[in-house]
């Protein structure tokens, strides 16, 4: 049991965040809603993990992982969430670097996330009291 004592003040500095508005297969976002709320985390603050290291080369999708989503004529649902701008701004980098489109991309990562069962690389802190 952790007893807190008075208030810290903390000058927090808000980040530039991106917007991000796009269609996404509609089932397989289905599943991937169910499993991060299973985890208790925040779809977004999974997207943006995947986002980071995707854009810092330590996260690797197989080329057919995300080409296959080019032709999906499947019924879609829309992603619209706000990311830190700085990760956003890399991950799209790299996406066109590699040649492919940041809806093929997240929706192979969706994919991915779902079929594997992946724990990112993300830790939060809880103080409970």
């Amino acid at each position: 049991m952790i007893r807190l004592a008075g208030f810290i003040k903390v000058e927090a500095k808000k980040l530039p965040t991106k917007a991000l508005n796009m269609q996404i297969n509609k089932d397989i976002f289905h599943e991937f809603k169910v499993k991060c709320k299973e985890r208790g985390l925040p779809l977004n603050i999974v997207i943006e993990v995947f986002m980071r290291q995707y854009g810092n080369r330590k996260y690797h999708l197989d080329e057919e992982s995300v080409i296959k989503w080019k032709d999906d004529n499947r019924e879609t649902e829309t992603l619209n969430s706000t990311f830190n701008k700085d990760v956003y701004d890399r991950f799209k980098y790299m996406v066109k670097y590699d040649g492919y489109y940041i809806k093929h991309v997240i929706s192979a990562f969706v994919e991915d996330y779902v079929k594997n069962d992946l724990i990112m690389e993300y830790t939060i802190n809880h103080c409970k009291e």
